[in-house]
């Protein structure tokens, strides 16, 4: 197991006091997400605070990511083309990971919870990269650097300016390529379009817990971070997905709606008889509260006599 801070008064025994308090990410804690990009042979680390803030937000909540800035990103060059993640552990070996989405408004497959020995292995890893960053700051002082960013060279196997820990690609990439290297079960990295800047669309990145689990089990969906055209990101929690009506059936008076709602969120079946007065569907008459709470496909029933009826679902 991990401890709960990342120490380097062993790493860094031959600067002074005084000169270890200037690094930045010296007082990254454990459970911190880390928030990394990298681009052109840099990366930028970013320490966006404790998991506790997202996953302690409220349903749909949008938390900005603050940490950072249009001029510290900019390091890296354009916003094209851009690979980033965020990431955290705990000291049980609960990891948290983002799962890049290939399309904006459709969640990923969750990732798999496993042992608390694998996880670990890769907490191991990650807990390499704050170490890192403030290892080559301390020994490159960057103006742009604070004490929530750290802007570094890309490699740092063999590279001096390294004295301990990793960079982020390194610490990613290893032998095995975009997995820590080896020891995590995917790419946790999203790559922004050749035209990212121009286009004007964001991009997003799922967000799941994975508490160590003896068999597998899919991690728990917590919600998703998003990026930009011009840089900024967000962070969305406990979001409502866009409800769908599978079917609908009538017999007699009594219709049947089948539907699937989504994990977080309160979502209400509504209906009207007439669309020329019923006006905006999120002000016609409310039927029923829906079950809620998974991605099943779920069945509820409306008796009315009105010869034509249209539904709607509303999520909040």
């Amino acid at each position: 197991m991990l401890n709960k801070k990342i120490g380097l008064m062993a790493l860094l025994a031959g600067f002074a006091a005084s000169e270890m308090m200037a690094g930045t990410l010296t007082n990254y804690a454990t459970g911190d997400v880390l928030l990394c990009f990298r681009k052109g042979g840099l990366d930028m680390v970013v320490d966006i605070g404790p998991v506790a803030t997202l996953t302690g937000a409220s349903a749909n909540q949008i938390i900005p990511v603050s940490q950072y800035n249009a001029t510290q990103l900019g390091e890296l060059g354009n916003n094209n083309n851009l690979n980033w993640s965020a990431f955290t552990w705990l000291g049980n070996d609960t990891l948290y990971v983002t799962s890049p989405r290939s399309s904006v408004d459709q969640q990923t497959a969750p990732w798999l919870s496993k042992a608390a020995g694998s996880q670990d292995n890769v907490a191991l890893r990650m807990a390499t990269i704050p170490v890192g960053s403030a290892a080559y700051n301390l020994a490159n002082p960057n103006p742009n650097n604070t004490s929530t960013v750290v802007i570094e060279e890309s490699a740092s196997a063999g590279n001096a300016n390294y004295p301990s820990g990793n960079s982020y690609s390194t610490a990613l990439q290893g032998s095995y390529g975009n997995n820590f290297d080896g020891t995590f079960q995917g790419n946790p990295e999203k790559t922004t379009p050749n035209n990212f800047q121009t286009a004007g669309k964001v991009v997003r990145s799922d967000f799941y817990q994975m508490t160590p689990n003896d068999g597998y089990a899919q991690g728990t969906w917590l919600g998703y971070f998003e990026l930009a055209p011009n840089g900024t990101m967000t962070y969305v929690a406990y979001p409502s997905t866009v409800p769908v009506i599978q079917s609908i059936n009538r017999t007699n008076t009594t219709t049947t709606i089948t539907y699937t709602a989504g994990l977080y969120g309160t979502y209400t079946l509504r209906g009207a008889a007439d669309l020329a007065t019923a006006g905006a569907a999120t002000n016609w008459p409310a039927i029923t509260t829906l079950t809620s709470g998974d991605n099943a496909v779920h069945t509820v029933t409306d008796t009315t006599t009105d010869d034509i009826k249209f539904y709607t679902i509303t999520a909040q």
